[in-house]
């Protein structure tokens, strides 16, 4: 073997394989087919990737028998009993070594474990640790799942924003500062004493002081569904990232008591388009979720994909999970997939593209959300009618326009790098992809928008909608009050656009959805008494006008961007669903009054959506972007090997 890291292999017809990796070229003499090593070499050194995985995606060995063959190389005990390693340390410089010292004697003699990869594996072959007894192998994931467990209490800790950095920043754990207390009790107070000795003028008052959070909210709709769509370079032109530009990609997904589905987002997975040496795919489970652990025990799942414990800890949130698989993460670009999607299996190479040409100030995309099953209920398909205008006309009218959005909670694509500069998400906030957006275009990012679906599982009835839509609801009010507790500082950071955005799309949502019933009744009122039309006085005269214009242009930015969205998802159909939006949006304001109580009450308690109800999902492969065709991959570089 060379000291190139490269060796010679002659299988016994005497054909020659030269130039093998170091870390592959031992295999031959393990049973492992010397032709298909050849290939495997050829395709890492072609597309930039690493020979074992490379080995693992063509299914030439898997990672048992490889660490097996690799212990039995070095001339190493492999290691499958059970054992504890040492707590401390860097967790994931731990990870990328691939060595720590055992907690307690396993036998009288072994102090430490190998399970390398990548760099560290290529260092060991060539000159690491050979015929010794205090040194045994075992596989990276019987070693993360140990490390994980060694040092739980201090990776819970940081999950949840708890150690030392995550401790300075602005967080929903606090709740409102000293300052918003004081200015909520005086602004109550006053409401309460001008309810009582003035109820008319009082509610005039409000309504002129509320007013331009409903017209910021109105204005945005409006200028959203007359901004015309981009060209899509990705069909249009048919351009498409070569497989040796394409980075390597970390999917986490989320999956608490998510049995019913399991199966169905192994598939969606396994449909994804990308190369499998280039994908680090993590199934968070939470360490006390049994079923899920049991269910995917006997699984034999591929070697990009891992099933990550969440060690136990408070709060047990989707974003503490997210956390710990970006402290993990192997991927330069990260991205959340719910358990009951169904993503375009285009997806990620259309994001990777998308990155690849902006510039790095871009640093997250959405993807659009599409309900599936629409035909399956009133509930759903006014879901779907809602995500229409939502994914199909406001974010990408926003984003054009450089204006932040409240991201969705799934297939957002990020930079790693930004979000660990940006410490990941807060994990007591149970809306953390709003809370991200804002923390994003306040560090000076921006999000563009990713033509791409994916399909996505409705509640099918009221009570598993009004939880979803509280928990939503209950999120932006701990998002408003975070990012609102420096107001001036929030200006200075994120710019007057952006502030107007966020305070329309937090601040105007959680007002509308609240107020809804209360001016609507009032509404009524003052028609049935003749003031709307006959004011009495001048301060009724201006909020009268002011009412109307409001009534008419937000009639009108509520039924504009569903309607243009459902067109432009060529789905018509819906569009029969307009006039029952008012009492859709009846139930959004039932949702806000019961997140109202749970803010106070409930305030980090994740209301869980049960998936798995849908009778019908449409299968992967039917699940086509815009219905085009998919762009050809590029043609062949050549390369000399």
């Amino acid at each position: 073997m060379g000291g190139d890291g490269r060796g010679d292999v002659v299988d016994p017809q005497g054909r020659g394989f030269a130039d093998l990796p170091v870390e592959i070229a031992f295999l031959p003499r393990h049973g492992v087919a010397p032709a298909g090593l050849a290939l495997a070499a050829r395709r890492a050194r072609r597309y930039g990737t690493d020979a074992v995985r490379e080995v693992f995606a063509l299914g030439l060995i898997d990672q048992e028998s490889y660490y097996r063959a690799l212990a039995a190389e070095l001339g190493l005990p492999f290691h499958t009993d059970a054992f504890d390693l040492l707590s401390g340390g860097r967790h994931e410089a731990i990870l990328r070594g691939g060595i720590a010292p055992l907690a307690g004697p396993v036998n009288p003699r072994l102090r430490f474990l190998l399970a390398p990869e990548g760099a560290a594996l290529r260092h060991m072959i060539s000159a690491g640790a050979r015929h010794r007894d205090d040194v045994a192998v075992t596989t990276p994931r019987r070693f993360a799942d140990r490390l994980r467990e060694a040092n739980g209490e201090g990776l819970a800790r940081s999950a949840a924003g708890l150690d030392e950095p995550g401790l300075a920043r602005d967080s929903a754990r606090t709740g409102a500062s000293r300052g918003q207390v004081a200015a909520t009790g005086i602004g109550l107070a006053t409401a309460t004493l001008g309810g009582i000795f003035a109820p008319l003028e009082s509610f005039f008052a409000l309504a002129l002081l509320l007013g331009p959070l409903f017209l910021g909210l109105i204005l945005l709709r409006l200028a959203a569904s007359i901004e015309r769509t981009s060209p899509d370079l990705w069909r249009t032109q048919r351009w498409r990232l070569d497989d040796s530009r394409l980075p390597v990609y970390t999917v986490a997904v989320p999956m608490y008591r998510e049995e019913a589905v399991l199966r169905q987002m192994l598939r969606a997975l396994s449909e994804l388009d990308y190369p499998p040496a280039k994908l680090d795919i993590r199934l968070l489970v939470e360490a006390e979720d049994t079923g899920m652990r049991a269910a995917l025990a006997p699984m034999s799942l591929p070697a990009h994909v891992t099933v990550t414990i969440v060690p136990p800890g408070q709060p047990r949130t989707k974003p503490r999970a997210l956390n710990l698989a970006l402290l993990e993460a192997r991927g330069s670009l990260f991205t959340i997939f719910d358990a009951e999607d169904i993503p375009d299996p285009q997806q990620l190479r259309l994001a990777a593209a998308r990155f690849h040409r902006a510039s790095d100030d871009l640093a997250c995309l959405q993807a659009r959300l599409v309900i599936d099953h629409a035909e399956e209920g009133l509930l759903p398909a006014l879901f779907a009618l809602e995500y229409a205008g939502l994914f199909e006309v406001l974010n990408p009218g926003l984003l054009r326009a450089r204006l932040p959005i409240m991201l969705g909670g799934t297939s957002n694509h990020f930079r790693t790098d930004v979000l660990r500069a940006l410490g990941g998400w807060d994990a007591w906030n149970v809306t953390e992809d709003a809370d991200l957006a804002v923390r994003l275009a306040r560090a000076g990012y921006r999000i563009g928008d990713l033509p791409s679906d994916t399909r996505e599982e409705a509640p099918v009835t009221v009570k598993a909608w009004l939880s979803q839509r509280s928990r939503w609801i209950k999120g932006y009010m701990q998002t408003a009050v975070t990012h609102s507790r420096a107001p001036l500082k929030l200006l200075r950071e994120a710019g007057f656009a952006a502030t107007f955005a966020f305070a329309s799309l937090a601040l105007g949502t959680i007002v509308t959805a609240l107020g809804y019933p209360v001016f609507a009744v009032a509404t009524l009122i003052a028609y049935w008494e003749g003031s709307l039309f006959d004011p009495a006085s001048a301060l009724t005269t201006v909020t009268s006008a002011f009412a109307l214009s409001i009534w008419l242009f937000g009639t009108l930015s509520l039924f504009l961007p569903p309607a243009i969205g459902a067109l432009r998802r060529r789905d018509p159909s819906l569009l029969w669903l307009l006039p029952l939006l008012p009492l859709y949006y009846g139930l959004v304001s039932v949702a806000a009054w019961m997140a109202f109580y749970e803010y106070f009450a409930r305030r980090f308690a994740w209301n869980k959506t049960e998936h798995g109800l849908a009778r019908r999902r449409t299968p992967p492969a039917e699940a086509v972007s815009s219905g085009e065709a998919t762009p050809p991959p590029p043609a062949p570089v050549p390369v000399r090997y």
